[in-house]
């Protein structure tokens, strides 16, 4: 009996404690710093981003290219960037066929940049995903588009890839709906700006390694 009764004591004393020590201490916000940061690389320069999609226009990957830069620089005031055009048109002016390592210090020395981003986002055609209803008495099927994109940042000094980042995404484009008793319903919607809208959140998850981050801590109070 008298071990039980120590027992009991000990669990009290220490939930005394636990909660003393609640009481003690306060939240507070804590900044993380980004995974990476920029601000010590001067003026960067960027690549206009391309894709190989039959979907994608000059428009799209002027679009692609300025959202991308847009993020960063919300996420990291002061970051400066030098457009350097396409992919095409940059490889032309420095006398190289291909991008690869040569090409990217052949861009630093004729731009002046120590490091540079490059892009690339792809449209994939859209899948049919169809299911049937548990009484086989309706269908329900959509059309699934994919988005993807692969972003690089290059030091032009080496020509090595100092970050990579490749992020993919789903959307439903076009929707049928048929149910016992009623006619089918079809709808789509995919306007331009759509595929604008789709390349734009991509981007914004491919930079989060740019973005601080926010977390609540327990600390003492004073």
């Amino acid at each position: 009996m008298k071990r039980i009764r120590v027992s009991r004591v000990a669990y009290a004393a220490w939930g005394m404690v636990a909660l003393g020590l609640v009481a003690c201490a306060h939240k507070i916000v804590v900044e993380i710093p980004p995974r990476i940061d920029l601000s010590g690389y001067g003026t960067i320069g960027i690549v206009q981003f391309s894709s190989p999609s039959a979907k994608a226009t000059e428009q799209l990957d002027r679009l692609a290219t300025e959202r991308f830069m847009a993020a960063i620089q919300q996420a990291q005031p002061g970051v400066r960037f030098l457009e350097l055009g396409s992919q095409r048109d940059m490889l032309t002016s420095i006398r190289r066929d291909a991008w690869d390592p040569d090409a990217v210090k052949a861009v630093g020395k004729a731009h002046g940049v120590q490091t540079v981003f490059t892009g690339r986002y792809d449209i994939s055609n859209a899948k049919p995903k169809v299911s049937l209803g548990e009484d086989l008495s309706s269908v329900k099927a959509a059309a699934i588009v994919s988005v993807s994109l692969t972003a690089k940042h290059w030091d032009t000094g080496t020509g090595a890839t100092l970050w990579t980042a490749t992020r993919s995404r789903n959307w439903s484009i076009a929707d049928v709906d048929k149910e016992a008793g009623r006619p089918v319903s079809f709808s789509v919607s995919v306007p331009e700006d759509r595929y604008g809208q789709f390349v734009s959140k991509v981007i914004n998850a491919a930079t989060d390694d740019f973005r601080p981050h926010y977390e609540k801590r327990k600390v003492p109070k004073p």
